[in-house]
This record gives C-alpha cells, structure tokens and sequence, in this order.
C-alpha cells in the first residue's frame, strides 16, 4: 500500500489544473474549426440516427448507446450535434492526455532519480508544465486527430475509451487502489467489444496489469474479480445482435449477428499481420511498432546507471547512450506527427489509426519532461562538487533546445495543418447537395439512386430546408430486400404500400417492381439523382435537369428517349456553365496538383527538406469530382447526340479533368474529334477489353463511376452485354446509336431487328434492315449473315401479318440451303410459330429425307401432327422416337397428350403416372391426369389433382380458371 505520509503532487497545478484548462481550450479550438454540415466522416451515423438507414447496427455497441440521446434531435441538427460530441470527446482525451503526461514517473534513470526527489516522482520543476502542453499541443493538432475531433466518426470516442484506460493504470501506480483496475477492466472489455484496435492491444494491456501489481498478481480473488469486470464488459458485444434480433429489422438469427460482430475484429487484425509482411510497407509498420512498444519500455524500465561498468567512463557512455536513444525516439515521434510517408496516416487505408498518435504524444511528454529535468535542474547531491563538470556547459543550451523544438513544432503543425482542416472542413459537399436538391421541385415525388451515400447527403440537404418529407427516397441497390419495404412502409404508409408479406424471406422479382414503378410515375414524378442503368431502365428514360434524372416512360412504338428539344438543352446548360460554375471552380482548384515551378515559402521549404507533404486532404473534392464526372459526361453525350459537337467536348473535357480515371469522357472525347471532323467511323472491336479499363473489372463498374459511351465501338460491345443480360429494350438505344455513327456495320443492324422483333415492333425491325435489304453490296454480305438477314426480315414481315413475304423469304433461304439443318430447324420453327402447320410439314419431311431417323426432327413432325389433331399419326411417331430415346420427356409427354386427346385414356395415364415419378407436383402433368380422372368419374382423384395443378399456376389464366369451375362442380 502506498505511504499515506507522503504529499501527494496530484494536487498540484500541472496535474489538477492543467488538463482541465488544456480541455477547455482544445474544445474551443475544434469548435472555431467544426464542420458544421455532413461530411465523409459522418454521413453513415447521420443517416442512421435520423432514422435513414435501414440497416441494423451491428458493431460499435458503445457509441450506438452513447449516440442513443441524438435520435430525439431534427434531422436537421444531427450532424452539428455528433460532431460537438465529436470534439467534446477529443477535449476530454487531450485532457487525459496532459493528466497522464503529468503523472508519468521521472525515475527510470539514474540521472533522473539523482535530481527528481518529489513523492511519486513526478515532474516538479518549474517547467513541468510544458511537457502535457507540448503533447497536447501535437497530438491535438495532428491532422488526423484533428479531422476526427470536428467531425463525428466514432473513432475519437474510442480513442476516450484508450486514454481512459492508460489514465487508470497510471493512477493505480499512485495510490494502488484495486478499484481503478477493476474499472479499467470493465471498460476495456467494452472497448473489446467497440473497436478492433482494443483487442490488439490486449497483450500490452496484460503485461501492464502483470508489472503494476508485481508478485500481487497471484491473488487469486484478484484475478477472479478483473476476468469477471472484463467478462461483464465483454458482454456489450452481445447488446446489438440481441437489439436486431427483438426488432426483427432483418432476418437473421442472434448467433449470425454475433458471428459478424466478432468476425469484423478478427478480419481487420488478420488484414493487418498480413500487410505487415509485404515488403512495400516495412518501413510504415516499422514507425508503427515503435510508436506501440518502445516507448512504453523505455517509460516502464528503471534503468541501471551503468549497465554492468561501474567506472565513470562506463556510467557516462551509459547515461549518454540513453540521451542519444532518448533524444531520436522525441525527435522521431515529433516528426511522424507531421505525417510524413511512413506516419499511421500513410499506412492506414482509410483507418485513422489514433491510438498510435496517442501513444506518440504520450513519449513526446515523456521525453520533453526527461530533457527539462536532466539538462535543467542540478544533482542533488550531499556534498557539492569540488568543480564544474565540463558537459554541464551544455545544459543551458540544450534546454534551448527543448524550447526552440517545442514552440518549432507548435508553429510547425499550426502553418501546416490549419489551412488543411479549413479545406477538409469545407462546404463542397454542401454546395453539391444544394445544387442537387434545388433542382428538385416542391410538388415531391420519389428519390431514387443506386448509391446510398448519395441518398444520404441529398436526404441531408432535404432536411435543412425543412423538405424531407417532400420525397420519398429509394435505395434501388437494397429494394429487392423485403426488410427494405417493410421499412419503407413504416416511415412512408401513405406512398409506400405493404407490398411484401410479414414472412417473405427472399428477394423481390425485379419486373414486379418494374411494374409498380410504372403504375406509381403515372401520378408522381420519379427522379433519380445520378445517371443509370438496368432493369428499372427497361421501362424508364432519364430527362436530365441538372444534377436530378426525371425518369419518364419510353414511348412504347420506338423504345427510345425523344431527342431533346432546345428547351431543354438551354435549361441544362445554364446549370453547367452558370448554376454550377462556381461550385466547379472550387472543386477544380480543390483537386489540381501544386505546381511544381511555384515558389517555396520558407515554411514550406523547410517541411518539403523533412519529407512532409503539405497537400490539402481533398477527399471531399475528390469525392464530389467524382460525382460531377460522371454527370458531365452523361450531359456531354446527350449533347453529342444533338449534333453539339463544339459543347459536348467541352463537358467531356471536364469529365476528365474531374476525374482523370474516367477513361469513358476520354473515348467519348476521342469520338468527338472525330465526329466534328467529319472522319468516317470505323469498327474495330479488338480494341473495346476491359483491360484498358484498368481498376474497373466489369462494365458495371466502368458505367457506374464514369457514364455511357458514344463510340460505336463500344456502343455495340455494350449493347451485346445488355443484350446477354436480358437488358434488350436498354440495348435497343446502343445499337441504334451504332447505326447512326456507323451504317455499314451489319451485326449492329441484326442484333437491333433481333430486339426490336423481341418487343414485338416489326416496322422498326424492317427499318433496320431495310438498308442491307437493298443494297446488299455495302454491308458484304456472305452466306451466313445473309441468311440471318432474310430470317430477321422473314418474322418481322410474319409479326406485320404479310404472310406470303415472310414465306417467299424463308423458301428462298431453304432453296439456296438445302440440306443446312439450321436454316431448316430455324424454318420449320418460325413455320410452327406462326401456325402455318403446312409449310412446317414441308420443311420436316424434307428434313426427314437425308435423315429419316433423327428423333429431332421426328418429334418435330409429332408436334405438327398434333396441332393438325392427326393424334394416331403423332402417337405412332412419338413411339418410334421413344424406342430411340427412351427417356425423353419432351416426348412422352408429347404421346401422353395425344392419347388423352384421341381418348386412349388408360395409355395417356401410364405415360403421366410415368412423367410424374421425376416431377411429382408439375402442374402440366396434374392437369392431364386430373382430366385423365374426370373423364373416368373419378371424382376424388380428379379433385386432388386439379389442387394440385393449381397450386403451382397463374390462377388469373383462362386455363386455370376453367379447372377451378370444373373443382368447384366437382366438390360436393
């Protein structure tokens, strides 16, 4: 226990008042340079406490309690509130920062001891108080630190629960209360349980309790009592999952919830040991490690004053060996606090990392304190020295020194960091959202975006003017999600019906919410906030105003968007060159590279000389450039093809400089010279691969972050991808573009008459066709496409109803190749579709001649058969086919049908009892055989089979509604 006579320096003012003064000015300072509005760091926990997300949370247990009081604030406040919160968290961890810093023991060397006698050994010199401002001073105006303090990222409150934890273990070192541990075990268990890092630095917190407490450990009750306070704080890691449970948000179980709580620490920790092997980042995780485990050994070990030489020369070099290491391990942490390539900042990818900034300005405290007491203050010794040891000349100096590099390193991160925290700070995305949610009119309607983060931010600027409830907003990446339209009905009822059942587990059809979307823009107006693609898009078309897509419904006779007339190329020009134009100036500057011709500044001399960059952090810009690109490219092709050669440049030019990894503007760009030129397009697919792509692996990927095409080249690959992806009306408008920019090019006409025959429009088809038709000398016809032209031309003239055009082109395709089974299967099948039985028995039996045991064209010969209701000759047929192919299903179900039509009612049931025995419920084969009984008078049988048959139908079809009237007749 400690000596309850000595005096305890607690009460000092370094350690009593100081933290608390170095709180209250941090806090002051984070308040001057808040970001007032949302920003990247505080997007997601905005939306998710104003109500927006509809995602559980499952991780951060800690903060979602902390943040619990929020959810009663508008909106519209949410994000000034968090990020107060934000600095009131950094204030009070730079307060535990000065408090730890000042009870720091300054006895771990001799030289320390011969001149620090205080009770506890703490730092009572004059200028005790520079090392807690000093280590305040760097870490709270450390960039990332900083960033994090005026902005809500959670991050800073665990950094409260880190400092708070070291706070306790250094206080226990003072007055051995059992208590502080206990506490200080609670807390970390919970911070185990809030953040990743916690369970990192789980072992250094082991070895800390082990050293503290010395032979003590063993204390069997003390154990019990630390692993029951960490266990209880442990168990917030069960609060979430137990919260998503009981709010039944999703549907996942509690142990699939807290199986990803846990997994996300284990992922981030296993990412992290292997990144510290590669060899590009040896040297960051090198500065990492030292900022983790050196200094604390070098502030824990009491060192020997002579390391095994007890000589004055051996006990020098050992005291001098100790400034020198002392010295570099200041000057290195200082030097990490300006970020340079190997700082936690650099490595981080996106995690902050500020517990390594902690932890550096917790040794930067220590060693200012260790330079002040040895080079500042004298040996207490019993009897003065006969003279003047000659190193202590230096003494003066190097206290200097400590000065000169404390009021440098203040100036320093004040010159460097405080115009980057205004631009980190700045109204960009503001700006962004206001020219977004100004071009959305007051009448309200539906919001959509496949990104949520931009969802958010509009929704963010809704709520500032008091508009959120004018829109509804839809996440189309989660609307096939039936937890999304539960959500959607709960906050939305009256815009939003209850369109899924209370058990519906999988996802949504996509065409039936097509079609919903269809039935609801009929009476509102649908936007969506960025340019798009996919299946709402088979419906829709994008009417650009600005930075807002009215989605309007194709005109059902072309598929295409009407040209845009002038009025409304004037209105969204005016939005580019004069609404936006200065909002794309700043971003334009934001974003530029420094020249490198520029004159240096002595200040940023000197930083460029220690390898520290002084380029602004423009993630924002960055982010909106992004945003901006994609939209000027969309809006430079919608110009292009309005013949504006001149503006549509302009825009892509932009798109690229916004984004230089936008490789779509440049294409775009490329095409665009040539097209002003008057320069023939020409068609060369070899060069359209996703290689050239780079970073984007897909066409969705390349499409998402940058906008369409308007090469043909690419125009058409693009078209071919819609197309396989079942996306034909999308593709229409690639294929037609191509046709446009390049009319020779046959496989564009094809595939379009192929679409436009699959949407059941033939004069378009014939339209596009017409040309190759005609004159068939330019588009160098040869056999194969030449026969895939008629074909086309053949079913658009069937679809038109001209008949004899349609079979005068398919005669002459069977002329011209005999004995080709394509063309005849191709024949014989449109023949079939059409109903022309005749032609289609011509074509088969002309088939059969060279190949009279083909069971493909036997069954073909068969079905015509049955449609003639010639049903002996197609039973006949079906039974030589099955003797060659005894399991063809196609087939016996084929003969099972023809015998239940000619009344063979006996032999039409052997082949559907036989048919049922590998699909046992399909309704095709319960109706036959509940006909099959029905005509027997089998009352029950026909009655079990006819709920069979419609349990697994469409009971809106003619058919199913006859057998429910026959059901109906039959019960009693």
């Amino acid at each position: 226990m400690p000596n309850e006579n000595r005096i305890d320096p607690r009460k000092g003012f370094v350690p009593r008042y100081l933290p608390w003064l170095l709180a209250i000015a941090a806090f002051c300072v984070y308040c001057l340079t808040l970001d007032h509005w949302v920003s990247l760091f505080n997007l997601a926990t905005v939306a998710r406490i104003s109500g927006w997300d509809w995602k559980p949370q499952l991780l951060a247990p800690l903060t979602f309690l902390v943040t619990l009081p929020f959810h009663w604030l508008s909106a519209s406040v949410v994000p000034i509130a968090l990020n107060i919160f934000s600095a009131v968290c950094a204030a009070l961890t730079l307060g535990l920062l000065a408090r730890s810093v000042a009870l720091l023991p300054q006895d771990r060397t001799e030289d320390q001891r011969k001149r620090e006698k205080s009770d506890f050994s703490f730092l009572t010199i004059p200028s005790a108080w520079l090392p807690p401002v000093l280590a305040v001073v760097v870490c709270g105006l450390q960039l990332t630190f900083w960033e994090h303090a005026t902005n809500f990222s959670g991050e800073m409150f665990d950094l409260l629960i880190f400092a708070f934890v070291i706070h306790s273990l250094l206080e226990y070192r003072l007055d051995e209360r059992e208590g502080r541990l206990f506490l200080a075990s609670l807390i970390y268990g919970a911070g185990m349980a809030e953040n990743w890092a916690m369970v990192g630095f789980f072992p250094l917190y082991l070895v800390a309790i082990i050293w503290l407490r010395g032979i003590a450990i063993f204390d069997l009750r003390f154990i019990t009592r630390m692993l029951l306070c960490g266990m209880a704080g442990l168990l917030v890691y069960l609060l979430l999952p137990l919260l998503v449970t009981l709010s039944d948000k999703v549907p996942v179980t509690f142990w699939e919830a807290l199986k990803f709580n846990l997994a996300e620490a284990h992922e981030v920790l296993a990412s992290i040991g292997k990144s510290i092997f590669n060899p590009a980042q040896y040297q960051q995780y090198v500065a990492l490690v030292l900022a983790y485990l050196v200094p604390v050994l070098v502030m824990s070990i009491r060192w020997s004053a002579t390391f095994g030489d007890n000589s004055r020369i051996g006990s020098g070099l050992a005291s001098f060996f100790l400034h020198i290491v002392q010295a570099f391990f200041l000057m290195v942490f200082i030097w990490i606090a300006f970020d340079p390539q190997f700082s936690p900042r650099s490595l981080g990818s996106g995690v902050p990392l500020l517990t390594f900034y902690y932890l550096g300005a917790l040794a930067i405290g220590y060693f200012t304190g260790y330079f002040l007491l040895i080079f500042g203050t004298e040996e207490i010794l019993k009897r003065p020295p006969r003279k003047t040891p000659p190193l202590q000349k230096l003494n003066k100096p190097i206290v200097l020194c400590v000065w000169l590099l404390a009021a440098i390193t203040v100036t320093g991160l004040i010159y460097r960091n405080t115009p980057l925290i205004r631009i980190s700070n700045d109204d960009t995305l503001h700006q962004f959202a206001k020219l977004t949610e100004e071009n959305l009119p007051h009448s309200g309607g539906y919001l959509l975006s496949d990104d949520p983060m931009r969802l958010f931010l509009i929704r963010s600027a809704l709520a500032q003017d008091r508009r959120d409830n004018e829109y509804v907003p839809l996440d189309t990446s989660s609307l096939t999600a039936p937890s999304y339209h539960r959500f959607l009905h709960k906050h939305f009822p009256q815009k939003w019906p209850d369109l899924v059942s209370t058990n519906k587990a999988g996802s949504i059809n996509p065409l039936g919410l097509m079609r919903f979307l269809a039935i609801i823009s009929r009476t509102n107006d649908l936007y969506y906030l960025h340019p798009s693609f996919g299946y709402y898009f088979e419906v829709f078309y994008l009417e650009p105003h600005g930075l807002v897509y009215k989605m309007k419904t194709l005109p059902g006779d072309t598929l295409l968007p009407p040209q845009m007339d002038n009025n409304l190329i004037s209105e969204n020009e005016n939005f580019w060159t004069r609404d936006a134009a200065p909002s794309l100036k700043k971003v334009e500057d934001a974003i530029a590279p420094p020249d490198p011709n520029a004159p240096l500044s002595t200040g940023e001399y000197l930083l460029m000389r220690l390898h520290v960059s002084r380029q602004a952090n423009v993630k924002s810009a960055t982010f909106v450039a992004g945003y901006y690109s994609r939209s000027l490219d969309y809006w430079g092709v919608q110009l292009q093809h309005a013949d504006e050669f001149g503006r549509a440049a302009t825009n892509f030019e932009s798109a690229a400089l916004f984004n230089p990894d936008n490789v779509v503007a440049q294409i775009n760009l490329a095409s665009n010279k040539k097209l002003e030129a008057g320069t023939p397009m020409t068609m060369d697919l070899s060069q359209v691969t996703l290689d050239q792509f780079g970073k984007y692996a897909t066409w969705n990927e390349v499409l998402n972050a940058n906008g369409p095409f308007d090469d043909p080249n690419y125009c058409f690959v693009y078209g071919a991808n819609l197309v396989k992806d079942s996306y034909f009306r999308q593709s229409i408008g690639q294929f037609e573009r191509v046709r446009e920019l390049a009319p020779d090019y046959l496989p564009a006409r094809l595939l379009l008459a192929e679409v436009y025959l699959m949407n059941h429009l033939p004069k378009n088809a014939l339209a596009a066709l017409r040309d190759p038709l005609e004159n068939p000398a330019r588009f160098s016809l040869n056999e194969t496409n030449e026969t895939s032209l008629n074909t086309f031309a053949a079913i658009a003239y069937f679809q038109e109803t001209n008949s004899a055009s349609g079979i005068k082109l398919i005669d002459t395709e069977i002329a011209r190749h005999p004995d080709n089974n394509s063309v005849l299967a191709t024949a014989a099948q449109i023949f079939i579709v059409r109903g022309l039985f005749t032609n289609a028995q011509a074509v088969v039996n002309h088939a059969l001649k060279s190949r009279p045991d083909d069971p493909v064209w036997l069954y073909n010969k068969s079905v015509i058969a049955i449609h003639l209701k010639d049903y002996p000759l197609a039973i006949a047929i079906l039974d030589h086919v099955l003797e060659i192919q005894t399991n063809n299903a196609n087939a016996l179900f084929n003969r099972a049908l023809a015998n239940l039509q000619s009344g063979r009612l006996d032999a039409a049931q052997t082949d559907y009892l036989r048919l049922q025995q590998s699909a046992s419920n399909a309704p095709p084969i319960a109706y036959g055989l509940g006909e099959i009984a029905r005509l027997k008078n089998e009352t029950n049988d026909a009655v079990r089979y006819y709920q069979i048959y419609l349990s697994g139908v469409n009971t809106n079809s003619d058919e199913a509604k006859t057998i429910a009237a026959r059901l109906k007749e039959l019960k009693p």
